[in-house]
């Protein structure tokens, strides 16, 4: 029989076929095997670790077909130690089974590092070395000297501590500082809605102290400062360096920041219409906003203009944050007429 016969032979056909449906069903198998063993369409949600120790977390992940791995560790002085810190994927993310979560730990004994050498320094400049090397500041003190906010000297527990003596991350160093020549004040810094660090930090900037702690929805985590004492809301506070304010904390999680700092921080969109030049800046100063563009028209000064526009207009019940400013346009007022309109 030749080639071209056999090609076309029952026989011939009949192998080709069962050899195409050995074909399909072998591919289909492995497909089918391949999604079995990579889990394919079935995922698993990280979930949320921070604050479990490790044994809790490790029996979670265990439960849920995860691995961990711990690959570092911190010193937060605000956290149990030897509880997460950090995790790698993030809470909520879908992972496979058998995943590696990289973890990391609150350290439970704290990294000692050399007390560095403050003296001479600015203020500024002590604060940044300290927050380096994951120091923090302590207590700021005033005292007669030429050199204005120049550290004279660094203390720990009340008494002056070396350069290089090893002291454990998170220490808070005490900083003397000059007073310098004449008054020395400060303006008091809005802090509400920072967090305890961001608000300390703003405070200590500007020579200032914590001055009492208040946690009014009993919780020391997920806090933002809700209130300050001095304000300077209720008006520009100037304080002696060295000053106390103190700071009052709800927590974030009951507690709606981003709507109270929007209240807050705004005030009333005021009517503008007819007013003259010296009500607009007393009416603007009043509400804490700014003067912008001012257009007289026309034969308009200022002994007779009256305001006949305003951008942004004035709608009813409006507000404007604190700080905007305001366009005014002014005609004059008509003869024997107060308003122009």
């Amino acid at each position: 029989m030749s080639a071209w016969n056999f090609v076309f032979s029952r026989l011939f056909l009949r192998q080709l076929i069962i050899a195409s449906i050995l074909g399909v069903f072998i591919i289909w198998g492995s497909l089918k095997l391949l999604d079995l063993y990579t889990l394919h369409g079935r995922s698993i949600e990280v979930p949320d670790l921070e604050g479990y120790t490790e044994q809790e977390a490790a029996e979670l992940l265990s439960s849920m077909n995860l691995r961990y791995f711990i690959n570092d560790s911190i010193y937060d002085d605000d956290r149990r130690p030897g509880s997460i810190a950090l995790q790698d994927p993030s809470p909520g993310t879908e992972v496979k089974r058998n995943r590696t979560i990289y973890l990391t730990t609150v350290a439970i004994l704290p990294e000692m590092v050399p007390m560095p050498d403050l003296t001479d320094l600015s203020r500024r400049q002590a604060i940044t070395i300290l927050e380096t090397h994951g120091l923090r500041v302590g207590r700021l003190e005033y005292q007669p000297d030429i050199a204005r906010d120049a550290v004279l000297k660094q203390k720990f527990n009340e008494g002056f501590i070396e350069p290089g003596t090893p002291v454990e991350i998170g220490t808070a160093i005490d900083l003397v500082l000059g007073e310098g020549l004449g008054e020395n004040v400060t303006p008091v810094p809005l802090v509400i809605g920072m967090s305890r660090t961001e608000a300390t930090r703003a405070l200590n900037r500007l020579g200032l102290n914590v001055g009492e702690v208040v946690f009014m929805d009993d919780s020391t985590t997920s806090i933002k400062v809700y209130m300050q004492d001095p304000d300077p809301l209720e008006a520009e506070r100037y304080v002696q360096a060295g000053s106390r304010v103190n700071l009052y904390f709800r927590s974030t999680e009951v507690f709606d920041f981003e709507e109270y700092l929007e209240q807050l921080l705004s005030v009333p969109m005021p009517d503008l219409t007819g007013k003259t030049p010296e009500e607009v800046e007393e009416i603007l100063a009043e509400l804490e906003l700014e003067p912008g563009i001012e257009v007289f028209e026309a034969d308009a000064v200022r002994g007779n203009a009256r305001v006949y526009r305003q951008e942004p207009e004035y709608q009813e019940g409006m507000i404007i944050p604190k700080g905007e400013s305001i366009n005014v346009w002014y005609r004059p007022a008509l003869d024997n007429e107060s308003d122009p309109f």
